[in-house]
């Protein structure tokens, strides 16, 4: 586990550096290089743990600006796609802290934002991996576009907050440039933001402050160090805020209930009561769904059948039968439902994970083709930080969650029948779902909703 997350203080102002290379989709000529932002020293007047570019700073390439998607319904192939990563990436990274009675939270569209611009840089039997493993060898092109649609989606409305966060950090060296075709990428697909840094302890702060700011602080750090071979970071950043459809009022919330933890010890927590319209069920589990305000995003929770564990439970869980239990959620019973409030935080390296799942090149120096990315240094992929904040009380949810992909250079440095009762009081998993999608934005586990 990740250590307890400490508060970075610091402000920056940001010069420009330059950034460049040919384009390597067609045989023009090489087009103006990406500028970069290059961070200055941290200014002490300013207020602390805000990262502030100021009216100075430039776009991180000169020639292109973020293009928002026009038409935000993804492809059919994607969400199949996204789906599958999404569950696998759950029970693949969380099983271990799982059976060891740990609450657990990734937030699968971090991850994908993170590797998508990542995957965007990577060639041969790397792109290849990736490209399988993230979306069903859907093609990077059209990946990022489905991606955009994301990002355009998601600022939708005014309902809700859902901020969404990307970075590219370059360690300030000779011979060290990203492609032109990359930075467009990054920053048309992603909205990226592009910084050249010396990757000192001075860019530790500011890469951190980063990270502190786009999660709204929930999130204060993502890095412990910078090794002196990481010569990329690619960052992302999603943080939410949304209040219930329906808040709970002061009665509705009971104290001293007991939740009996999955060794049978039982703790005291407030457990939170409710009428729901929705209800999911599938042949080991039961649940209901909370819609918040503006509806286009939902609270799934899922309890599993007495005498089935939530570790089986995951474990058994598959992409196909995750759909079908969000998409055959009915509104034929009433359901009470009574769900703990809880709070935690949650991290992982994972390295492990993804190798698993089946992308393995791109962790090892001597495989990894990433030559899209830079032509003059040979990059792999070193670690895959993921860290993630959840908090569920009476007016709603507020989570964030910060991924972290290191290249480093390689060789160098019932009551009736139209009733259900559903007390979440033992260990239960949850989502939050993206209800034009079907995607899950979050995935979880609560094993003690008194741990945090």
């Amino acid at each position: 586990m990740f250590k307890k997350f400490i508060s970075a203080v610091i402000a920056i102002t940001m010069v420009m550096g330059m950034c460049s290379c040919s384009e390597q989709s067609s045989g023009s000529e090489p087009q103006p290089g990406s500028q970069i932002v290059q961070p200055s020293e941290p200014k002490p007047t300013q207020q602390p743990s805000s990262f502030e570019p100021t009216k100075d700073m430039l776009n991180p390439t000169a020639d292109y600006q973020f293009v928002a998607a026009s038409d935000v319904s993804s492809d059919e192939k994607f969400l199949i796609g996204a789906n599958e990563f999404s569950v696998n990436l759950f029970k693949t990274s969380v099983a271990k802290d799982l059976a060891d009675g740990k609450n657990t939270l990734v937030s699968p569209e971090s991850v994908l934002f993170a590797l998508g611009m990542t995957q965007s840089g990577a060639k041969g039997e790397t792109l290849r991996q990736m490209q399988k493993v993230l979306c069903g060898d859907l093609d990077t092109e059209t990946f990022n576009k489905n991606m955009n649609k994301l990002m355009t989606s998601a600022s939708k409305s005014s309902d809700f907050k859902f901020g969404i966060a990307n970075s590219v950090w370059v360690r300030d060296m000779q011979d060290m440039t990203l492609t032109e075709q990359f930075a467009k990428n990054c920053k048309q697909m992603y909205n990226a933001e592009l910084f050249k840094a010396p990757f000192n302890d001075d860019t530790l702060k500011q890469m951190n402050n980063w990270v502190s700011d786009k999660t709204d602080k929930m999130i204060p750090s993502i890095l412990d160090n910078l090794e002196p071979s990481t010569a990329a970071v690619l960052l992302n950043c999603i943080a939410f805020d949304a209040q219930w459809a329906k808040p709970y009022d002061k009665k509705d919330v009971v104290d001293n209930r007991e939740f009996t933890l999955q060794d049978g010890k039982k703790v005291n927590c407030s457990m939170m009561n409710s009428e729901e319209k929705l209800y999911v069920s599938d042949e080991n589990a039961q649940g209901f769904i909370k819609n918040y305000k503006g509806g286009k995003y939902a609270f799934m929770a899922i309890l599993p059948n007495e005498g089935v564990s939530l570790s089986d439970y995951v474990n058994s869980l598959t992409a196909d039968k995750f759909a079908k239990l969000y998409a055959g959620k009915t509104d034929a019973y009433k359901v009470f439902a009574s769900m703990p409030k809880f709070k935690y935080d949650y991290g992982k390296n994972l390295n492990d994970t993804l190798k698993q799942m089946g992308i393995t090149d791109a962790f090892d120096d001597s495989k990894a083709d990433f030559s899209g990315m830079t032509e003059q240094q040979k990059l792999f992929i070193s670690n895959v930080f993921h860290k993630t904040h959840i908090e569920v009380d009476e007016l709603g949810t507020k989570a964030a969650a910060a991924t972290a992909v290191m290249m480093d250079v390689s060789g160098a440095i019932p009551a009736d029948v139209n009733q259900k009762d559903i007390t979440l009081d033992r260990p239960f998993a949850y989502a939050i779902m993206d209800t034009e999608t079907g995607l899950p934005v979050f995935m979880g586990t609560v094993c003690d909703p008194t741990a945090s």
